[in-house]
């Protein structure tokens, strides 16, 4: 009888080995088995802003975007929208919110003086003149026991609001010579965010409020139109070249109206997609940005002096003339008060402020060379 071929023996092998190789593909038993279930896609929250890389907003959004990945294991994804409210209408803010309420994004940073204009009025005490001025009382006001029933007026918007986030004290800034006396201000046109709040309290003034895009304003100032602007130290950097011998616009640095505080808030149908832990995690993450956004907020007095090593101008009011512009404003208080949720919460916040310490004094720097 003849010996088995050589060829015959290695088809056999080859068998087996198939079989072999068969079967730990199709295993789901082997512990050393290379998992090949394809991982589900992160959910993709966008989230708008009207600002870019000028000021705290950019970070703070940063920041939220890193905690909710670390927080969800990258299984929801926060992508930041710069700009959202484009470069060349007027109501940017406005844009934003409506697109976060109509469901175009996801969710937005939107400033709380924004939705006066909306429908929604809770937010007006924040913005109330000479009420929010330093950065200890912007720290407290964004904390939860003040800032939940304000962030639950939001619903009504088609929005739930999250957090409040420190921004900084807004001033005065003039782009010929400093705005000390009312008469200084009288009759200027000065460049603003839309806000109804905003604009009574310039008006009350005597100043013309106006929301001009970035090319309308830049334009509005090299003509000689606009002399002012409503405005803030973090993004004092990115105001129009000034006409005066500086070329950089003057702050009245002890004349701080009232302060920005933004709304972190999510569209009321995106977060119902959600599971009750990612809605969680959005919560845990917004919380932690807004404290880790308070601690980094810097005294005015900082700020100012930072403008002032950069080559901006700081001028200070007298307090006579301090006086003269609360007086001017005590009617807005009146506008205001007139709704009761919204003098109930001016008080509370007038308690507030009794209780908070001051920031260290501005100082002016370089006053007369201008």
């Amino acid at each position: 009888m003849k010996s088995a071929q050589p060829w015959a023996a290695l088809v056999v092998i080859g068998i087996l080995l198939g079989a072999t190789s068969c079967t730990y593909e199709d295993s789901t038993e082997d512990p050393t088995r290379a998992a090949t279930t394809t991982a589900p896609s992160p959910k993709v929250l966008r989230i708008g802003t009207q600002d870019d890389a000028i000021g705290p907003t950019r970070g703070q959004i940063e920041e939220f975007a890193r905690q909710v990945q670390a927080r969800s294991h990258r299984t929801l994804v926060v992508d930041p929208v710069y700009r959202a409210g484009g470069d060349s209408g007027k109501g940017w803010d406005q844009v934003v919110a409506r697109r976060v309420m109509g469901g175009d994004l996801e969710m937005a940073v939107v400033p709380a003086r924004t939705w006066d204009t909306e429908g929604v009025l809770d937010f007006r005490a924040l913005s109330a003149p000479f009420l929010v001025t330093s950065s200890a009382m912007i720290k407290e006001v964004v904390k939860p026991e003040h800032a939940r029933g304000m962030l639950a007026s939001l619903e009504s918007a088609g929005v739930t609001g999250l957090a409040l986030f420190p921004d900084g004290p807004r001033m005065l800034f003039s782009f010929t010579t400093p705005i000390l006396t009312l008469a200084d201000v009288k009759g200027m046109v000065v460049r603003a965010p839309l806000s109804d709040t905003t604009f009574a309290i310039l008006a009350a003034l005597g100043a013309i409020p106006v929301d001009l895009a970035d090319q309308e304003f830049g334009d509005g100032v090299e003509r000689g139109t606009v002399g002012g602007a409503e405005s803030s130290m973090a993004y004092a950097q990115d105001l129009p070249t000034a006409r005066n011998a500086t070329g950089r616009a003057i702050a009245t640095g002890n004349l701080v109206v009232h302060s920005k505080i933004s709304t972190l808030v999510i569209n009321n149908k995106a977060r119902a997609a959600l599971t009750g832990d990612e809605q969680r995690i959005l919560q845990e993450a917004a919380d932690s940005t807004r404290e880790w956004a308070s601690a980094l907020l810097a005294p005015l007095s900082a700020e100012a002096r930072k403008y002032c090593e950069g080559g901006g101008k700081v001028a200070m009011a007298t307090e006579q003339e301090l006086a003269a512009f609360r007086a001017a404003l005590a009617p807005v208080y009146g506008v205001l008060e007139q709704d009761a949720e919204t003098r109930e919460l001016i008080g509370r916040l007038q308690d507030l402020a009794a209780r908070t310490p001051a920031d260290p004094a501005v100082r002016p720097c370089d006053y007369d060379t201008y």
